[in-house]
């Protein structure tokens, strides 16, 4: 009998997470179809002449969070502070970030400012590109796609991943809930592959490990806070250290 249950227990759980994922999936194509009525139209003045790709992206990440948001409001039943919408633990979070915001430093450095000291040529992309799709790009990495990641792929998917997956791996001590490797699977998957730092694999690499890092980050506080601030520094930055450089030059 006991067996029974367990086996009945063990379906159960099973059956929730393949849900979970079936859930996920069906979200983010609702993502995708919303992203293809091209509203934005509505929202961004004509007079701009933005970029074709910068504005997908922007209808994208603009549906991301509207979807998110929804699907939070609905799990959460209006207690948004439980899928990270809060300021908890705002001390540690605050040391956490300025130690990520060093090394990010030191990444871009290498990644970005070298290069462009010995004769990169920006990506094309940004190639004569106007002063108005250069300040969208800023504004579009600095704040669309840190909010929308965040909310969506940590907030919403993480939390639901870690009430029904709650298996932890420990390394060195260190506890990794099934979760964040989950979640941080999904953020890699779903990084709108934009060449920020060079190349595709790059880009893939860095965005397991900002999804990894911010997942942890959001398990460790509870707060979206950090992992929204900490994307946008780290995606930000090289279009705002770009942007300076063509200027000076």
């Amino acid at each position: 009998m006991q067996n029974d249950r367990t086996h009945t227990f063990s379906a159960n759980i099973l059956a929730k997470r393949i849900g979970l994922f079936a859930l996920f999936f069906i979200t983010y194509a609702l993502i995708a179809w919303l992203s293809s009525f091209h509203f934005s139209s509505f929202l961004i003045p004509f007079h701009l002449h933005l970029s074709s790709i910068l504005v997908r992206l922007f209808e994208h990440h603009l549906s991301e969070f509207a979807v998110g948001m929804i699907a939070i409001a609905i799990f959460s039943r209006g207690n948004l502070w439980i899928y990270g919408i809060n300021a908890l633990n705002i001390r540690q979070s605050m040391y956490v970030l300025w130690r990520f915001y060093l090394m990010a430093l030191m990444i871009i450095g290498v990644v970005v400012v070298v290069p462009l000291v010995q004769g990169e040529k920006i990506p094309a992309y940004l190639v004569g590109a106007n002063p108005s799709t250069i300040i969208g790009w800023i504004v579009f990495e600095w704040l669309a796609t840190a909010v929308a990641d965040e909310i969506f792929f940590h907030g919403f998917c993480q939390t639901l991943l870690a009430k029904y997956w709650k298996d932890v791996i420990t390394i060195n001590k260190i506890e990794i809930p099934f979760s964040v490797i989950a979640s941080t699977a999904l953020f890699t998957v779903g990084r709108s592959n934009v060449l920020v730092y060079g190349n595709s694999g790059i880009e893939y690499l860095f965005a397991a490990l900002i999804g990894f890092y911010t997942g942890m980050v959001y398990y460790k506080t509870r707060s979206l806070l950090t992992p929204m601030l900490s994307q946008a520094f780290f995606y930000g930055m090289p279009f705002l250290v770009r942007y300076l450089w063509e200027m000076w030059k």
